[in-house]
C-alpha cells in the first residue's frame, strides 16, 4: 500500500484503511463511515490529515477516535485540533494509562467503548481480547458467509518486507518481527500479561469468527481463505 494515503477495501467499501510510518514501521489507521457526516477512525496517524477529503473537514462532521491500546495514541492531538466536534474512545483497561500520557486530563475525557453508544454499522461489534497488558480493542465484521473481518491492533503484525532503516530491521530480526504474518516477541513477553488466557481465547474465537480479512495495527491487510488456519497455527507455536 501506498503510505499516508487512504485506501478504499474493495470487499468492505465503507472501510478505508490509510498506512503511515511511526516511528520508523508502518502503522495503520482504519476509518469506517458510520453515516454521512459521520465517521469512527482507529488509532489516527498525524501523516494521514493531509489526505482525508476536505469536503469531510469542518463542524458538520463527527469523528470518533478510537484508540485501540495504551500505546496507540500520538496521532490523536493532531486530529482533535482538525475536528473540534470529536470524541475519544479506549477500553476501560487503557484509559488510566493514558491519562498519565496526557492523552486527556480525566476519565471523563474518554469514553469507555464497553459501554459505547457508537451506532455502528450492521454486522459490527467490538471485541476486548484478555490477557493485554495495555488494554487492546478489536474491531470485526460478520461477512454474508459467515467469516469475518478481523481490525486487531498490537498481537499481529504483517510486514511484507524487512525495514530498510538499519536499526529497526535489525529489531525486527531479533524479535522475529518480520516479514509476514507475526506474533512478535515484544507481544509475547510485553504486551501480553496473560498469555494463557488470550491463547485460549484466541483459538476459541478463531473457531467461532473463521476470519477471512484481518487488518494488523502494524503491516499489510491479510485476505485469503487459509487466514484462519495461518493465525490458528501462529498462536500455537508462538504462545
Amino acid at each position: 500500500m501506498k503510505k499516508n494515503v487512504w485506501i478504499k477495501l474493495d470487499s468492505h467499501p465503507e472501510l478505508h484503511v490509510g498506512q503511515y510510518i511511526v516511528p520508523n514501521f508502518v502503522s495503520n489507521s482504519i476509518a469506517l463511515r458510520l453515516n454521512e457526516n459521520e465517521f469512527m477512525v482507529i488509532s489516527p496517524g498525524a501523516p494521514l490529515l493531509a489526505s482525508w477529503p476536505n469536503d469531510l473537514i469542518g463542524p458538520q462532521i463527527k469523528l470518533h477516535l478510537v484508540m485501540p491500546n495504551a500505546f496507540h495514541y500520538m496521532g490523536i492531538k493532531s486530529w482533535q485540533q482538525a475536528f473540534p466536534n470529536h470524541c475519544l474512545y479506549a477500553s476501560q483497561a487503557a484509559i488510566p494509562s493514558l491519562i498519565k500520557k496526557g492523552v486527556a486530563n480525566s476519565e471523563a475525557d474518554i469514553l469507555a467503548l464497553e459501554k459505547s453508544t457508537i451506532e455502528l454499522p450492521p454486522h459490527y461489534s467490538f471485541i476486548f481480547p484478555p490477557g493485554h497488558r495495555a488494554g487492546d480493542v478489536w474491531l470485526k465484521k460478520v461477512n454474508a458467509d459467515k467469516t469475518c473481518l478481523w481490525v486487531t491492533c498490537d498481537s499481529f503484525l504483517n510486514y511484507e518486507r524487512s525495514s530498510n532503516q538499519t536499526m529497526a530491521r535489525f529489531l525486527q530480526k531479533i524479535l522475529d518481527a518480520a516479514p509476514g504474518l507475526k506474533i512478535s516477541q515484544v507481544v509475547k513477553w510485553f504486551i501480553l500479561d496473560d498469555r494463557k488466557t488470550f491463547k485460549h481465547w484466541a483459538l476459541n474465537q478463531l473457531k467461532e469468527d473463521q476470519p477471512s480479512t484481518l487488518i494488523p495495527g502494524h503491516g499489510e491487510v491479510s485476505q485469503h481463505k487459509e487466514l484462519t488456519l495461518q493465525l490458528e497455527k501462529l498462536i500455537l507455536n508462538r504462545l
